[in-house]
């Protein structure tokens, strides 16, 4: 996230991010928890650049899975936004041997976008298991 000369101008450029479409009161909490006024009196990330654009080269460097696991895995798949296109999923379907893969409405913050749907959707996945 660049620098921006005022929280409102900060929060109005996330507001439109194809990963925030849905904004919830949850993601304002999220978003006002990683955001501060810097020196200059600018606002952006507390995350630093360059670890942030590290993970990023690190991920599409080195494979996240490269042996089988065997226990039951659950994905859940937003409806819209990212981590949707079979690239991304095949090594997922390819090492774990357990994957159940479910759709979610929302988009790549599903969790904070429509967590009563996430947290459902996670429910019965465990008590699927548990019992």
């Amino acid at each position: 996230m660049k620098a921006y000369d005022s929280y409102e101008e900060a929060e109005n450029n996330a507001r439109c991010l194809k990963q925030d479409r849905g904004w919830s009161l949850l993601q304002e909490e999220v978003f006002q928890a990683s955001i501060e006024q810097k020196e200059d009196g600018r606002w952006g990330s507390k995350f630093g650049v360059a670890a942030r654009d590290s993970i990023f080269a690190d991920v599409m460097d080195v494979a996240g899975l490269t042996e089988a696991v065997e226990i039951p895995t659950l994905f859940i798949q937003p409806e819209e936004g990212l981590n949707r296109t079979e690239w991304q999923l095949k090594p997922y379907r390819t090492y774990l041997k357990q994957l159940q893969i479910v759709r979610v409405p929302g988009n790549h913050w599903a969790f904070l976008v429509q967590p009563q749907a996430f947290n459902i959707t996670v429910e019965q996945f465990l008590r699927d298991r548990l019992f």
